[in-house]
């Protein structure tokens, strides 16, 4: 059999997308299997065409705003959660943060970038901090009710909260690490490949 692109070669290889054969001057590796030049350049610019409509005209106030309703809307629905069932559900701060990582991703019009996955993080801390704060506010029987005194409940909670921080477990902490790196890695940008080997 010859090669399709050089039909006076042998051809030892066959395009793993095409079928066609190919010879050793054509032949490269994508992944470890063997591809031709046309399907090889066909990637590459369909992964291009990704990366451009994926990085460029950044809504960075969408993006923002739509990680920061999602931060608000986990952070509530996860303390109604575990007000309701009497446990923390440390989980919950793995699962907020990926729904920040895809409300600020989508907030930007489906985008990626870095400063997409600063925004992220941030917002996911803040959120996770909040869902404790609510879960923590809420709780009966938690020690800023009687720190409060004369002030409001709300006031004694912001007195009390950083104890109660303080007290978490280790697994509560991993879930937190966990759940800013999966909202940190939702909008990360697909990049274009090196050159196939």
């Amino acid at each position: 059999m010859n090669c399709v692109n050089h039909p006076d070669q042998d051809a030892p290889f066959q395009c793993y997308r095409c079928q066609n054969p190919i010879c050793v001057e054509c032949e490269t590796k994508l992944n470890g299997r063997s591809i031709c030049p046309q399907c090889r350049r066909r990637i590459r610019e369909r992964l291009a065409a990704v990366y451009e409509a994926e990085t460029r005209r950044i809504s960075y106030s969408g993006g923002l705003a739509g990680g920061l309703l999602a931060a608000a809307a986990a952070a509530f629905a996860w303390s109604q959660l575990a007000v309701l069932t009497g446990h923390r559900l440390c989980v919950g701060a793995l699962l907020l943060g990926a729904l920040v990582g895809y409300g600020v991703m989508m907030g930007a019009g489906r985008k990626r970038s870095p400063s997409l996955q600063q925004i992220a993080f941030v917002l996911t801390f803040f959120g996770v901090i909040l869902g404790y704060f609510l879960i923590f506010l809420r709780t009966p029987g938690s020690p800023h009710l009687s720190l409060s005194g004369h002030r409001s409940a709300v006031l004694g909670a912001l007195y009390a909260f950083p104890v109660h921080l303080s007290s978490l477990g280790l697994l509560d902490w991993l879930l937190l690490m966990l759940g800013i790196a999966c909202s940190y890695y939702i909008p990360r940008v697909r990049t274009v490949p090196d050159e196939p080997r």
